[in-house]
């Protein structure tokens, strides 16, 4: 019988298009998510419901207000996302090693290790593994690139990590 793998390592370098689904979930996740739903939400209820009664102008706001949420919101994250890409272009790629000890890091020559008790979360979204070092730093990891070693890289998580601080594992 083979022995379960206990190490895995992986090099990434996220495109503008996996940015850009990490920009959309951090923008449209908890109270934010809330707020964006409630202003949409309510004012495509006004527009259906009360158009007859409606000024010009209540129209043209709340029109303004699902544009900004809906298109506006989205094409910006997706702007910014392709800059992002452009500049980790320029970089070498990421690689990450999940080890019992812990997760070693590097990029080029630098690099380091950061302890399992020192990893802020890690969640598995949209088809991709977010880690966060802190609640500023994250590195994406598509499942794509994880493939056949999904249910042991879930395990190791899983057996390192509390459940507070792991999602979708």
């Amino acid at each position: 019988m083979e022995k379960p793998k206990t190490s895995f390592a992986y090099e990434t370098k996220p495109t503008a298009k996996e940015l850009w689904k990490f920009s959309m979930i951090y923008a449209y996740k908890g109270i934010r998510a809330g707020v964006n739903i409630i202003l949409v939400g309510g004012s495509l209820f006004l527009l259906l419901t009360r158009w007859e009664t409606l000024e010009l102008f209540q129209r043209l706001m709340l029109l303004f207000i699902i544009f900004l949420f809906v298109l506006w919101q989205p094409a910006m994250l997706y702007l910014k996302s392709l800059r992002q890409a452009k500049e980790l272009e320029k970089q070498p790629p990421l690689l990450l090693k999940f080890t019992q000890e812990g997760v070693d890091v590097a990029q080029g020559e630098e690099g380091g290790h950061v302890a399992w008790e020192d990893i802020g979360r890690i969640e598995i979204v949209g088809g991709m593994v977010i880690v966060y070092g802190d609640r500023v730093h994250a590195s994406l990891i598509p499942l794509s690139v994880i493939g056949k070693d999904e249910d042991a890289f879930r395990s190791l998580i899983r057996e390192k990590l509390p459940k507070v601080r792991r999602k979708g594992i």
